[in-house]
């Protein structure tokens, strides 16, 4: 019960995650290529971790390497740029959450990855 109630959380993040970074490339940033792909593995990785299929352990590592290196890549440009304004704040805030949200995907697909070979 609280593994399927697990499961549908990390769904529900990984399609506001996706959502998110869709809107992300909708308001022109810069970097277009990394964007649109950990959008597209988000959207997948949240049907996968919905109906248990046996690549989402995959996607989550192959998101986790993408998201890892571009939101460290973004905090150091935020802490070179914008100092320590209330933006950068805001900014190195949720990097931060981002980047934890998906060492905890990786982790429970890791240690759960039996649930996702049927």
């Amino acid at each position: 019960m609280a593994d399927e109630r697990a499961r549908k959380a990390l769904a529900l993040l990984h399609a506001i995650a996706g959502a998110m970074l869709i809107s992300a490339l909708a308001i022109q940033v810069h970097q277009h290529a990394p964007l649109a792909i950990l959008a597209a593995l988000h959207v997948a990785i949240s049907y996968g971790f919905l109906r248990g299929q046996p690549w989402t352990p995959w996607f989550i590592g192959v998101a986790t390497a993408i998201g890892l290196v571009f939101s460290s890549l973004a905090i150091y440009a935020c802490l070179s740029w914008l100092g320590s304004s209330l933006e950068a704040y805001l900014l190195l805030t949720g990097l931060s959450a981002y980047s934890l949200f998906l060492l905890i995907s990786m982790s429970y697909a890791l240690f759960r990855r039996k649930e996702f070979s049927t």
